[in-house]
């Protein structure tokens, strides 16, 4: 399919919404992580954190529940302001309290709220971007922007009132970006997908089994950083983590070559450098160099889940679970991974995790494998070959559609407008939606086509089959 032209402000500002949610919910993260070894000592970090990963993973699972629940779209705009008020208020009881039941609850309830918020973000970028040939750059740019100013909040201020202060701004930009969303449409039930979706299912197959293969490896780097960092032996957010955001930006941009193609790769080669570095991790010497490798390996993983997934969603019934599905997978996986993973270390060393670690990029490099493979195979089929069979009326309807740029479901409404001589309220019956959903439909197709009416639209359609013949 042809991807989406030039990029817009509305691109820009949905890339901002993006990194601020992703802003909030590492600084969040991370303040827990020290907050938990000042109340609760060094040893309770891994607990505390991991399971600050199950509750990310159900926040982000509980935006798919909560819009199943809701059908109405004053209801979920209300929801959601209420779960970022709630969001705003846990942070603050985290700043304050010293009462380390209270934090823990506080601290699960933080995270479950940010993941629930996240799975909003995910899903409405996934349905924005849709076809968008800059989305792994405006992802990428802008996931490593946010890994800056936590770099920046964390080593350059020292008062616990500019954690709550870049909290709130960030959580307020992003529900208010979301509920005046241009496409406001999204929040309410899109329309079916209607294509046959068996090697959907096999490709969100391959997917899940690559990021948790990925998760694994990631498991075992979070694990060892944030026990150093919890002993106060290294400082994980210092200088090193600007790695972090070099991976985002490389990797953000290297997924927009080609539709992907290099990214499966890009992000097992960098899997295998990190691998080799655990060993070093012990030795002061090499511990810059390998923490640095890690984090930039992390920044390819993180992307490959992101992008990935919000590519994949929006071909399927339920984008509202599969665009944050990559999170999930990670959460849950590195959830598992952590606390096992840590006692191997103690145990074994880094060597026997570097070991495991490689095995892991092989058996990622094989699951990927079919996915590579399909992928170099649609870009071998001769174009002209196709050209030369005469198209069905269908066909010809899905050449126009991808011409103007135009979304599955966009494409469903035109089949009905130019198919049919049913009125708006006609089609939105068929189509299982409201006439006001359908007319922002109508208005995104014209202005796609350069039309303005109906009858314009045929017209337009008309003179691209003669063209077509």
């Amino acid at each position: 399919m042809n991807q989406r032209g030039s990029i817009r402000v509305a691109d820009l500002l949905y890339g901002a919404c993006f990194s601020l949610c992703f802003f909030a919910f590492m600084l969040t993260e991370a303040f827990i992580n020290e907050r938990c070894a000042v109340l609760l000592g060094g040893n309770a970090v891994h607990p505390v954190y991991t399971a600050g990963l199950v509750c990310t993973g159900l926040g982000f699972l509980s935006f798919s529940a909560l819009r199943r629940l809701c059908k109405k779209e004053s209801t979920r705009k209300i929801a959601l302001c209420l779960i970022g008020l709630l969001c705003l208020a846990v942070s603050l009881l985290l700043l304050m309290t010293r009462e380390p039941v209270v934090f823990l609850v506080c601290a699960a309830a933080a995270m479950l709220l940010f993941g629930h918020i996240g799975g909003c973000v995910y899903y409405n970028s996934a349905m924005f971007f849709v076809d968008s040939q800059y989305l792994g750059r405006i992802i990428g740019i802008g996931m490593g922007a946010a890994t800056l100013l936590q770099f920046f909040v964390q080593n350059f201020t020292s008062h616990a009132a500019v954690f709550l202060i870049s909290l709130f701004f960030s959580v307020v930009f992003v529900l208010y970006y979301i509920i005046r969303a241009p496409r406001d449409w999204i929040l309410e039930n899109p329309l079916p997908y209607s294509a046959d979706n068996s090697s959907d299912r096999r490709h969100a197959v391959i997917l899940i089994a690559a990021v948790v293969l990925m998760s694994l490896v990631s498991g075992m780097i979070d694990s060892v950083l944030t026990a150093f960092n919890a002993a106060q032996t290294y400082d994980v957010y210092s200088g090193v983590r600007l790695f972090y955001a070099l991976g985002l930006i490389i990797a953000g941009c290297i997924a927009d070559i080609r539709k992907r193609k290099y990214t499966p790769i890009a992000t097992v080669c960098a899997m295998l450098f990190s691998s080799v570095c655990i060993v070093f991790l012990l030795e002061k010497n090499g511990y810059f160099a390998s923490a640095a490798l890690m984090y930039l390996y992390n920044g390819f993983y993180i992307i490959f889940l992101t992008v990935m997934f919000l590519d994949f969603a929006p071909k399927n019934s339920h984008p509202e679970l599969w665009a944050g599905m990559g999170r999930v997978v990670r959460s849950l996986t590195v959830a598992a991974t952590v606390i096992p993973t840590m006692r191997m270390y103690d145990v074994l060393g880094g060597t026997a995790l570097a070991v495991g670690s490689c095995i892991l990029s092989v058996g990622i490099l094989l699951v990927l494998l079919p996915y590579i493979t399909n992928t170099a195979a649609a870009e071998r089929q001769p174009e002209a070959a196709e050209q030369k069979k005469e198209m069905s009326p269908q066909e010809r309807l899905k050449s126009y559609a991808e011409s103007s740029f135009l979304t599955p479901r966009e494409t469903e409404v035109l089949e009905r407008l130019l198919t049919s001589e049913d009125g708006v309220q006609e089609i939105a019956e068929s189509l299982y939606i409201s006439r006001r959903v359908l007319q922002r439909y109508i208005a995104s197709i014209y202005e796609k086509t350069g039309t303005r009416t109906r009858i314009g639209l045929f017209q337009s359609y008309m003179d691209f089959t003669e063209k077509q013949d």
